[in-house]
């Protein structure tokens, strides 16, 4: 538990829009004139938008990999944090501030802490950034800048800073407010290898800080100044690897470029965050970036859930060229448009920008080749066509490429590209499509031999027997799960019968251990005198995979009309005593359905203590003969009783 108080949660709930939370990472399609939007889920290899998200419920959920849930299960789920790390990253998101932790954990936060290391990284961009504008010892940076073109409106919006020529800098500017610990956690400054100490990462570098998609500081890149002593090295560097920052995911420039990419449909992929910086500058606002890795299997799963189309910028030179070549392979079996811009002049894009202009460039990027015909020309270009074994060859190479993309496999995609193929290089389709089944063939083959076990779950014993629960209800493994999930679709769609079911059945009716911790908190809501909401329920809830069940049952409870049933229901409902309005049939149905199995359980119980204690001759004491009657009813009551319409 967070040690926090419900309305604490609720606050940050309500001050948290979740379209727009979920549209920094997806893009969103409106459905029903805005009352839902669509998005390709990111918890699974979606090609066809799976998750929904409800505005009026606030609500997410997958049709494919049923994850679902709130704002605060999306953002653990999405980043891989705790309960109480997404409530610090969404209370910090919506500009409230909330009470010092007062759980069990008294020591507070680790330096590894998410939320930690957010806040070091953000105050270390401020210092740099001021340092840059302010300082007379920077007058070397602002210099440099002033010669790459940088604007000064570019510098403050990117926040562009500077680090002196001091190995203690960064370390004597926070001694008051972090520790040596925290700031090695934030990648800011190292342990030194002999002689004890720390030093800093960045010095005599321009700093550029590199945030994530929803603009938090996660770390940085420093190019060395020209004219620095240090310059042997690498002209380059970024932020060692840390918790909030993993090269192969992270997208430069994303939060900038958001508006643009969602307004244009296209999204224009560089190498490097200078060149993504001067495409802004230059009016190119959807460019984002690679932070100088070549593209991984992780970006290209997060750009198509952004756009349709992807234009990636490689230099013109012949590495550029190659890493076109290669990148195709990765974004083949992906449903998006991908497009393969190599910049003439062997320029790349900072050169060519400033040479030619933003116009030229965009222009460009509309003529950008489809990348399996960038892939073809290469290989034609390699081998040639003007003889039989050439154009096998071709063939060969290509149809590899499909082969090692399975999620092409049977798809109209795949059939164009195949016949395209075959007309190209003149063989027959059905020649080609028996050498591709073969290729996919030797391909799984050697793909199992390469499968491994995979590593052992880190979730608790606790977790994993709620996630078996939560998986039992959601793929209908148990008869009994069927009735408890029809009552909790009733409580969240008629709150208001919640005293009248308190007085009739209990938490211990439930024998699903996820559906009864569900109906646990709809209780602890009604008996604190909280309004029985669907939001209130979901902000109790610190499990993800117990918010994804509630969000599954409140979309069961939609798809079977619930709230219209019960409306049919309340025209013959009569008064009960008190004055309080009788529940429906079908409330009644349900409830007498749990009370019914509970006289099972004990007419069981009844039976197996008998069975023990009574034999031939057997004296019947006052508890056998009570135990005796206990039987009797039951079977007359199972023999009269009216099975539930």
């Amino acid at each position: 538990m967070t040690g926090l108080p419900s309305d604490i949660k609720e606050l940050v709930r309500s001050h948290t829009d979740l379209v727009a939370l979920v549209g920094e990472s997806v893009a969103l399609h409106s459905q029903r004139g805005g009352r839902q939007f669509k998005a390709l889920c990111p918890f699974h290899d979606d090609h066809n938008p799976s998750m929904e998200v409800n505005p009026e419920r606030q609500t997410y959920r997958c049709w494919v990999c049923n994850k679902g849930g709130d704002c605060f299960s999306w953002v653990m789920e999405y980043e891989g944090v705790n309960f109480r790390e997404a409530l610090v990253s969404l209370a910090n998101r919506a500009g409230i501030e909330i009470p010092k932790y007062t759980g069990q954990q008294e020591s507070g936060p680790t330096v590894n802490d998410k939320a930690s290391l957010y806040e070091v990284l953000a105050w270390a961009e401020t210092e740099f950034h001021r340092y840059l504008l302010q300082a007379a010892q920077a007058e070397r940076a602002r210099e440099y800048l002033k010669s790459r073109r940088f604007s000064k409106e570019t510098i403050e919006l990117y926040r562009l800073g500077y680090h002196p020529d001091s190995w203690e800098w960064i370390q004597e500017r926070g001694r008051d407010k972090f520790s040596l610990e925290r700031l090695t956690a934030a990648r800011l400054i190292k342990e030194r290898d002999e002689g004890g100490g720390h030093y800093d990462l960045f010095v005599d570098r321009v700093l550029f800080p590199i945030h994530d998609e929803r603009g938090r500081t996660v770390a940085f890149g420093g190019r060395v100044l020209p004219d620095s002593r240090y310059n042997s090295g690498g002209k380059y560097f970024n932020s060692p690897e840390s918790t909030v920052f993993q090269k192969s995911k992270l997208i430069f420039g994303l939060d900038k470029a958001r508006d643009a990419i969602r307004k244009t449909g296209t999204v224009v992929v560089m190498e490097g965050y200078v060149d993504c910086i001067k495409a802004h500058q230059a009016g190119v606002l959807n460019a984002v970036a690679t932070l100088g890795t070549a593209l991984t299997e992780q970006h290209v799963a997060f750009l198509k859930r952004l756009a349709e189309r992807v234009v990636l910028v490689y230099d013109g030179d012949d590495a550029g060229k190659n890493a076109a070549v290669r990148a195709v392979e990765k974004f083949l079996a992906q449903d998006v448009d991908l497009r393969v811009l190599t910049l003439p002049e062997s320029l790349d894009p900072d050169e060519f920008l400033d040479a030619h202009g933003a116009d030229k460039f965009e222009s460009l990027i509309s003529q950008a080749p489809e990348a399996w015909d960038i892939r073809y020309r290469h290989c034609v270009s390699h081998f040639g066509t003007s003889t039989v074994t050439a154009r096998l060859k071709v063939l060969d190479e290509m149809l590899g490429l499909l082969a090692n993309s399975p999620g092409l496999n049977g798809t109209t995609k795949e059939n164009v590209l195949v016949a395209q193929l075959a007309q190209r290089l003149a063989i027959t389709e059905s020649d080609a499509r028996r050498q591709l089944r073969e290729l996919r063939g030797r391909t799984a083959s050697a793909s199992a031999m390469r499968k491994v076990t995979a590593g052992e779950s880190t979730e608790s014993a606790e977790l994993i027997a709620r996630r078996a629960a939560v998986v039992s209800v959601q793929q209908r493994q148990k008869t009994d799960d069927l009735l408890e999930c029809e009552l909790l679709q009733l409580l969240f769609t008629a709150p208001h019968i919640i005293h009248w079911v308190r007085q009739e059945i209990g938490v211990d009716d439930l024998q699903n251990t996820a559906l009864r911790d569900l109906l646990g908190v709809c209780f602890d809501l009604a008996d604190q005198g909280e309004p029985l909401e669907f939001s209130r329920v979901l902000a109790q809830l610190e499990c993800p995979h117990l918010k994804s069940l509630a969000v599954w049952i409140d979309v069961q409870a939609a798809a079977r009309d619930v709230a219209g049933k019960l409306a049919q229901d309340a025209a013959t409902a009569s008064q009960a005593d008190g004055g309080m309005t009788a529940p429906s049939s079908l409330v009644r149905n349900v409830v007498d359905g749990l009370k019914w199995r509970r006289q099972q359980a004990h007419h069981a119980a009844v039976q197996g203590v008998l069975a023990q204690r009574i034999e031939p001759g057997t004296q019947l004491d006052p508890e056998l003969r009570e135990l005796l009657q206990r039987a009797a009813s039951f079977h007359q009551q199972r023999a009269t009783r009216k099975q539930p319409s």
